[in-house]
């Protein structure tokens, strides 16, 4: 039978094209989100700055925020035998002025000490080394580009100050790209006193003496450095020291892959179900024939599933090429968006080209097996009866798949409605709207004959003799013709929930930013930050009524109670945490305390969110434990409760407590609320006169915060709008090849159809009436499953049922539906009937 179904693939490629686009595409996609996902979890990042040094050891990398090492580290690390030298490094911003402003904006450097140019290795390409306190080396390349030359004098902004310095020498190297992050060195003492961070490394460079083993070498630093919270890298590791945000970013692309693969898969399942059902379908005459002359039941089950494997096996082989390009575009296109650094390297390994042909021929397999299912085990001349007009279609297995569908999509309703909140109800809803589509697809036939009944007499009346003959068919054709509506129906459905969601999603984040923010200007560094403290420098600006230092970053409560002994840390809920001066947050922001008093918000303190405070049992004058982003374990007292957005909560800390946990120790931005009479333009001009004293000092109006917060939500989004395409795009060919196979096959019936009198104009118009009958029975079950979907999503994000969006996405999806299937089935239908009637009429099927 393995024989027969290659000489049947042989004879009817023509028939197999559409179920083999279907898997080939499907292991496109599903091969490069398992790429996107392998790189999120390897997330190889060769070193650059400490490319020389093969082992580099540096601290928890399961922190977003720096977290540092003591320097007495250094002489633990030096003893151990193969270590030829250990060399700290620190990192901090350090950018050359001109004027009041970085010199070249394209870069964004940072600060060493000289010792540690011997891990890239850097070497001067002129002048010399920094010895004394006013001296610096930059960057060759940086150097070029700011117009500075050796012995120029130049203000150096770091440390949120500026200082003036002579460049003794420029270096330059290999390791270091262009493109990345160029180096200016100090002497060591020099930069020790602009980290800020005394006693404290954030790396140590090890190099090796010849012949050492670097594995040996590392077992031996973890030995030695045992029971401290220290990693210890070699290989494309040591990057992740150099480049900071890799592993939060990393962490980011594992879960956007995971989502999106998941939801790949399933589509896939869907179409390449279909399709594959739909083409055996098409073929019950031929397997009832081989019934009738001898083949047994499993012969004829064997032969269905043999075509499949060969086809799987084909189309996901063929898969892997093309994902290898699909994959690193996708995190490029990631990357250049913020999800995570440019720097990591896209991980093409045998692991998700696996997966994806198992997943391939393990739909494929599953989807043949159900598809021939009906044929194999019936009796010859019920099969014969079959071939001809296909009545039956509902068995245990189909009952039962639909029953689990509908089940998990009615159960994951109701947690979405009732339980989620906020945007993170989007990660149930998706798998929602996939559910609710296979339940209906599963019923597809039965749902399909109450479609044909209420839709039959409206398009009778608007099409006449023409619709007449289009619904007889599709009522003869009801099973055949479930099959063509389902890949609509998912077009439709997941476009129309998909986009919507993310859009009430991006409006209801700038919604809640907007209610929060009272202020009328902000102040950004171009440098790096402003030194803490500063806002009070601003509060003393004439026109300033307040002004508050903004320090983002996020924290941990320990366990879903806050119970100090769970140290469980998958049972930590994380919170997003704002540092805020006291002095100034009551008037830039628009929480209004419940409890307590905002202006507390000092030393180790917090103010919670009312929900925040209900989930962990708190209330005002309690002291609660909180783990800072730096991996630093806090306990705090509740200074404050007020009342947050569902779904946006944030906690509120003094500022210099979290800056003192953040990398950079400096503040970002300062948020600005004008006095009384005090208009827009009079207060940025007054606050522009601020940057002769801070350089890089940059103001924003209110308008352009809200528009800087209104973009970087749709950079989020557009990265689900891009993943969200490649899924729906993927339905969409499949809507293509199902209705042009469906129609393709239909040769005979329409040469019959002219033998007896019909003209081509009759069989087109009854053909596309039949296609308007299949895009609207697909629109109609896609919008059920979208309007469930949208209704919980709703409901969780802002207790809303109805989306936030233009009807006009919707009318838009539902007509490049319809125009889809009515131009494939009409362009199919015209290359049919050029064939003279008789020779279709006797071509072998």
């Amino acid at each position: 039978m393995f024989r027969m179904a290659l000489r049947t693939l042989r004879f009817r490629a023509g028939a197999f094209t559409a179920a083999f686009l279907a898997l080939f595409l499907g292991g496109v996609i599903v091969m490069a989100c398992g790429g996107l996902m392998a790189t999120g979890i390897s997330a190889a990042v060769p070193p650059q700055r400490l490319a020389a040094a093969q082992v580099v050891v540096t601290g928890d990398l399961t922190h977003a925020e720096r977290s540092r090492l003591d320097a007495g580290l250094v002489t633990a690390v030096r003893s151990v035998p193969g270590v030829a030298s250990a060399v700290p490094d620190l990192s901090f911003p350090a950018t050359v002025l001109r004027g009041d402003q970085p010199a070249a904006e394209q870069f964004q450097p940072s600060g060493h000490g000289w010792s540690s140019a011997a891990l890239a290795p850097y070497t001067l390409t002129g002048g010399a080394a920094p010895q004394q306190p006013g001296e610096v080396v930059l960057d060759a390349a940086y150097a070029q580009a700011a117009g500075v030359r050796t012995g120029d004098q130049v203000d150096l902004a770091s440390g949120g100050g500026r200082q003036r310095f002579r460049v003794t020498g420029l270096a330059s190297a290999a390791s270091v790209h262009e493109s990345g992050s160029p180096s200016v060195f100090f002497t060591d003492a020099e930069a020790d006193r602009l980290a800020g961070t005394p006693g404290r490394v954030d790396s140590i460079g090890v190099v090796l003496q010849p012949g050492a083993d670097a594995g040996a070498v590392r077992s031996g630093i973890e030995n030695a450095l045992s029971g401290k919270a220290v990693s210890v890298l070699t290989g494309d590791e040591r990057g992740l020291a150099e480049f900071g945000g890799v592993s939060a970013g990393a962490e980011s692309l594992v879960a956007i892959s995971a989502v999106f693969g998941g939801l790949a898969v399933m589509v896939a399942v869907f179409v390449v179900a279909s399709t594959l059902a739909l083409s055996v379908q098409q073929r019950y005459q031929e397997l009832a024939l081989l019934r009738a002359i001898g083949g047994t039941p499993g012969q004829v089950r064997r032969m269905v599933v043999g075509e499949s494997l060969v086809l799987a096996v084909l189309a996901t082989a063929l898969a892997w090429w093309p994902s290898g390009f699909v994959g690193p575009w996708l995190l490029n296109q990631l990357a250049t968006r913020g999800v995570l650094p440019t720097v990591v390297v896209y991980n093409h390994s045998w692991v998700p080209t696996v997966a994806g042909m198992a997943i391939g021929l393990l739909t494929a397999l599953g989807a043949a097996f159900i598809a021939g299912r009906g044929a194999a085990r019936a009796r010859p001349t019920d099969a014969l009866v079959e071939a001809s007009v296909q009545r039956r279609w509902l068995s245990t297995p189909r009952v039962l798949f639909a029953v689990l569908c509908l089940g998990g999509g009615l159960a994951l309703t109701i947690v979405t409605a009732t339980v989620m909140t906020g945007p993170v109800a989007a990660s149930t809803a998706g798998p929602m709207a996939l559910l609710w589509a296979g339940g209906l697809a599963l019923l597809g036939p039965g749902i399909t004959r109450v479609l044909i009944a209420v839709l039959r007499w409206p398009l009778r009346a608007i099409s006449g003799q023409a619709g007449h003959l289009a619904m007889q068919n599709a009522a003869s054709r009801r099973i055949r013709l479930a099959g063509a509506v389902t890949p609509i129906m998912l077009a439709t459905g997941l476009a129309t929930a998909f986009l919507y969601m993310q859009i009430s999603q991006t409006h209801a984040a700038e919604q809640a930013y907007t209610e929060n923010l009272r202020a009328d200007a902000v102040l950004r560094s171009a440098t790096g930050g402003f030194p803490l403290g500063y806002e009070n420098t601003v509060r003393g600006v004439p026109g300033v009524a307040a002004a508050c230092a903004i320090v983002p970053t996020t924290a941990y409560f320990p366990g879903t109670s806050g119970d100090p002994e769970n140290t469980d840390p998958d049972a930590d809920s994380d919170v997003a945490v704002l540092g805020v001066s006291a002095s100034g947050v009551a008037g830039t922001f628009a929480a209004t305390p419940t409890s307590g008093s905002l202006s507390d918000l000092t030393g180790q303190t917090i103010a919670l969110s009312t929900s925040d405070a209900d989930t962990l049992g708190r209330k005002l004058g309690d002291t609660m434990p909180l783990r800072l982003d730096d991996g630093a374990e806090l306990q705090l007292k509740v200074v404050a409760i007020f009342p947050g957005r569902p779904g946006y909560e944030t906690a509120l800390l003094p500022a210099q407590l979290v800056a003192e946990h953040t990398t950079s120790r400096l503040v970002p931005q300062i948020l600005v609320r004008a006095t009384p009479g005090t208009d827009t333009a009079q207060l940025t001009s007054q606050l522009a006169g601020l940057a002769a004293q801070q350089p890089g000092l940059r103001v924003a109006t209110r308008e352009e915060i809200l528009a800087g917060a209104a973009q970087q939500e749709q950079t989020g989004a557009w990265v689900n709008y891009l993943l969200v395409a490649m899924i729906v795009g993927y339905t969409v060919i499949a809507l293509v090849n199902t209705q042009v196979i469906a129609t393709g096959e239909r040769r005979r019936e329409f040469a019959m159809q002219r033998l007896i009198g019909s003209t081509r104009g009759q069989i087109i118009r009854s053909v596309c009436m039949e296609a308007i009958l299949v895009a609207l029975s697909g629109v109609v079950l896609g919008t059920a499953v979208a309007a469930i979907t949208l209704a919980a999503f709703g409901a969780a994000l802002n207790g809303d049922p109805v989306p936030t969006g233009p009807l006009w996405i919707y009318l838009a999806i539902a007509g490049a539906a319809t125009a889809l299937t009515l131009l494939a089935t009409l362009l199919t239908t015209r290359l049919v009937l050029r064939t003279p009637p008789v020779q279709a009429a006797t071509a072998p099927r």
